[in-house]
């Protein structure tokens, strides 16, 4: 009894953190609207937990994920520039739930991170966090905390884990 009440106070304490947005600092959605055109990072569709801090995020590990970056940030995600990525860099991750919502390319979840201006979000390495269902996290939030202290272990490579750097220490 004792661990489902730790367990349920648990899962309350997560969601409620996860709820808790701020004002939006970055641009609109409308920003990603094209992102099937800019540079595909994933060079195929990502299952398992490749950087081994996955969990049940980004839809777990059975989910297929596939990441793009815009035009601003592909220099520094292909390794041809230096971290960090610059003001306006967009990444976003595609995760569907299985092979055939995949194929068809059917209801992914759409998450993004956005670069924003140096001192804008600290707390976040700069970056602002946007869910599936647009709300958004920056600073010490509770979306943003939530998302920053998984990324903070991809600190070296300014808060991203899947770049050209990954791919090269790891396939």
């Amino acid at each position: 009894m004792k661990a489902k009440l730790l367990t349920t106070a648990s899962l309350l304490a997560i969601l409620s953190a996860c709820m808790s947005t701020s004002d939006p600092l970055g641009p609109p959605a409308s920003a990603w609207g094209n992102y099937l055109s800019w540079y595909k990072v994933t060079p195929q569709a990502e299952t398992g937990d490749p950087t081994g801090f996955l969990g049940s995020v980004h839809d777990g590990s059975r989910a297929y994920r596939q990441i793009y970056v815009n035009a601003v940030g592909e220099a520094v995600n292909r390794g041809q520039a230096g971290f960090p990525y610059p003001e306006g860099t967009i990444l976003l991750k595609e995760s569907f739930n299985n092979e055939a919502a995949l194929e068809a390319r059917r209801n992914p979840d759409i998450t993004v991170m956005v670069k924003l201006a140096q001192g804008s979000s600290p707390a976040t390495g700069d970056w602002e966090y946007v869910r599936p269902d647009g709300a958004r996290g920056t600073g010490d939030s509770g979306l943003g905390a939530f998302c920053r202290d998984c990324h903070l272990f991809a600190a070296a490579t300014d808060y991203n884990f899947i770049n050209s750097r990954f791919y090269e220490n790891n396939r």
